[in-house]
């Protein structure tokens, strides 16, 4: 008889959240993850504030600024300032938000084993996993929340041909990064064909980085070292300088088999107009525990990837048609569209109510049906 009913793999946001889902739903869950927490995680940290409607407790104790003001320039120039008026996204370290989640899954029951770094996985009758130290654990059912590499989706034959993008991120600490940008968003675009940098305040760091195609990667250092000198904080202590990847899922990739699935980074559900995914995770971890405690009475996770595409597809979706549409504005005219963008709320408005899940993508680009349309002529290729 296996010895859990589901393992976990990966305990960040989407992880954590299937984990404590599960636990609570009376299954017999291991979380395992190659590091000791918390950990350092390369990740701007902007946490929409409809993630936190997701979850069942409060994050207050891990938030580090909320922001409702967004600075947004082309190339350093032509910068407006769009406010809110209400907080539409928190600021985390993800050390700290994803060592929430974990510690919530450990309270409901899962049982956490760090330090494990996953070599072998199968799918027989059952899973089961192994590392190099001799550790073994089998269950019913496994969910791969393994990051945007996704080894051990990989080692199931899962998570291939996935697109995907670069970022590069520092955390600034210091005199020089203490000025005033409580509250304060900045996104500076202007990149070809698409991608920004931005400026996220922490409680006692910045975290400015940039995201761009992955072909452009080589570039990625060099364009953030000028931003940060062109914002002078070049006297700041470099904290962090790391590197990761982005992955999208655009529809049709496969995500399950008969007991193995992958969730949040490791299925590629992350947006393309912002590049968030922590709140396609967590929404994915929800999903993936509802299908893992039907699946332990009925067999079988037929259904996951079916619930995805019903509920995260058309939001990744929806976004990316809005990414085409925006970037291939400022490509063809970005001076009339920045000026537009600061003149006419519109955009900007729909943008605060989807992070506060007030609205939705989905929603927002159903009020304009050209968009679809217009926006793949503004983008192509890509």
């Amino acid at each position: 008889m296996p010895e859990f009913d589901a393992i976990v793999v990966g305990a960040g946001p989407a992880g954590s959240t299937a984990a404590r889902e599960l636990a609570a739903g009376g299954a017999r869950v291991l979380v395992v993850d190659r590091a000791e927490f918390p950990r350092y995680k390369a990740c701007g940290g902007g946490i929409p504030l409809r993630t936190e409607r997701m979850l069942p407790f409060p994050i207050d104790q891990v938030v580090e600024d909320s922001v409702s003001l967004l600075d947004v320039g082309w190339r350093g120039r032509m910068r407006f300032l769009r406010d809110s008026g209400e907080p539409f996204a928190h600021m985390v370290m993800r050390d700290r938000f994803d060592a929430l989640l974990l510690e919530h899954a450990k309270r409901a029951g899962a049982e956490f084993r760090p330090g494990t770094v996953v070599r072998r996985a199968s799918e027989n009758g059952g899973v089961a996993i192994a590392d190099d130290s001799g550790f073994r654990a089998t269950a019913e059912y496994l969910v791969c929340a393994d990051g945007a590499h996704s080894p051990v989706g990989k080692l199931i034959g899962l998570g291939h041909d996935i697109a995907e993008c670069a970022a590069w991120e520092v955390e600034l600490r210091g005199a020089a990064a203490q000025r005033d940008y409580r509250a304060r968003a900045l996104i500076e675009v202007g990149f070809n064909p698409w991608g920004y940098a931005w400026l996220f305040p922490k409680e006692t760091l910045l975290s400015i980085g940039i995201v761009l195609p992955r072909e452009q990667a080589g570039r990625m250092k060099r364009i953030v070292d000028a931003y940060v000198r062109r914002l002078g904080l070049e006297g700041a202590e470099t904290a962090v300088a790391k590197g990761h990847k982005i992955r999208f899922r655009r529809g049709g990739e496969r995500l399950a088999t008969g007991r193995v699935l992958l969730a949040g980074d490791a299925a590629g559900l992350a947006d393309e107009f912002t590049e968030e995914g922590i709140s396609y995770a967590v929404h994915s971890g929800r999903i993936a525990s509802r299908n893992v405690l039907r699946a332990l009475d009925d067999g079988g996770l037929a259904g996951y990837e079916r619930d995805i595409d019903r509920e995260v597809m058309p939001e990744l979706k929806a976004a990316r048609v809005i990414g085409y549409m925006f970037y291939g504005m400022l490509r063809r005219a970005p001076r009339p569209w920045m000026f537009a963008s600061a003149r006419f709320p519109y955009l900007w408005d729909a943008f605060f109510a989807v992070q506060r899940g007030e609205s939705s993508y989905a929603r927002e680009v159903a009020r304009v049906p050209v968009l679809p349309a217009m926006a793949e002529r503004m983008l192509r290729p890509r």
